[in-house]
């Protein structure tokens, strides 16, 4: 899964992200856990790429890093920001 690049733009304000999706008028704010989901996805990534991300970049548990992975790659797919 990979997101979107076209009519896609954000901004960072201290380590969280507002995605903005400017053909649908689609947003989507993030925390510290979802600006590093993103700037992962700006490249094809597995579900178990950014869940090892999470553990590595977090030090959280691989079931709670597979949770939050899933939910955020879930928020991203239903706003239509993944390819």
């Amino acid at each position: 899964m990979q997101l979107r690049s076209e009519d896609i733009t954000w901004q960072e304000i201290d380590g969280e992200l507002v995605v903005l999706d400017t053909a649908r008028s689609v947003y989507l704010t993030t925390n510290v856990a979802g600006a590093t989901l993103t700037r992962l996805l700006t490249e094809e990534r597995s579900l178990d790429e950014l869940a090892d991300a999470l553990v590595e970049e977090f030090g959280i548990p691989r079931e709670t890093a597979e949770a939050d992975a899933r939910s955020f790659v879930t928020d991203l797919r239903d706003k239509g920001l993944l390819r």
